[in-house]
């Protein structure tokens, strides 16, 4: 009986553990929007998505680094966002956990992004003639 009880534990453990990674993955999704009407192109942290329309809803890696998001539209100046991260609080769920932690760590699962809506400005670029 008490090698069931530990094997059990032991399993609990390993199952539970890297909570954030297991719940809620490396990866998050994320809406862009706009009111311009034409399509665009994004270069998410060096990842082009080209001809996409607003809203526009993609998935971005969690990560300790912000993520760099350039806009560009044909006839508007490019506009650069900074998606900066804040603490996944299901991470908590690893408690003492170490290599939990580590996982979490390693996958960027300890992080996530402020906020999962970012509305893009464009402004008309000025021609020089």
């Amino acid at each position: 009986m008490k090698r069931l009880t530990k094997l059990t534990a032991v399993v609990c453990t390993l199952l539970l553990s890297s909570c954030a990674t297991l719940f809620c993955g490396t990866k998050e999704k994320i809406t862009f929007d706009s009111d311009i009407d034409q399509c665009a192109t994004l270069t998410i942290d060096g990842r082009k998505h080209k001809n996409i329309s607003f809203p526009y809803t993609t998935n971005i890696y969690r990560s300790f680094e912000p993520t760099i998001v350039k806009a560009e539209a044909e006839g508007y100046e490019t506009e650069i966002l900074y998606i900066d991260k804040a603490f996944n609080w299901v991470s908590i769920l690893n408690c003492y956990d170490i290599l939990g932690w580590g996982i979490d760590i390693l996958s960027g699962a300890v992080t996530k992004a402020e906020y999962d809506y970012y509305p893009i400005e464009f402004e008309k670029s000025e021609a020089i003639e």
